[in-house]
């Protein structure tokens, strides 16, 4: 007799707030006495995914708030070259004269 496939698991979450909540909640449950291997098993599983899903959440949000901060970063420095007046206008010359 074929082994039974166990269904997909749902979608980790609609968001991270939500996966947050239930990760908090599968961690009480796991806490306490489990009523079955099985229950104990689908619910390990379940928080895996969840914390899959955050951590990957919090990666991108990592990588987004990065460029955010360096496109003001090199907003800052174009401002800062054009306030600039003729007289502290930076020098192009990177030749070292020792005369």
């Amino acid at each position: 007799m074929p082994a039974k496939k166990k269904a997909s698991p749902p979608p980790a979450a609609e968001s991270f707030e939500e996966a947050a909540d239930e990760l908090d909640d599968i961690i009480q449950i796991l806490e306490q006495e489990p009523t079955s291997l099985a229950k104990l098993l689908d619910d390990f599983e379940r928080g895996q995914a969840l914390l899959c899903y955050c951590q990957d959440t919090l990666k991108s949000a990592r990588k987004r708030l990065d460029i955010v901060e360096a496109k003001l970063q090199a907003s800052s420095r174009i401002d800062e070259s054009t306030d600039l007046s003729p007289d502290e206008e930076p020098s192009n010359d990177d030749d070292v004269r020792l005369l």
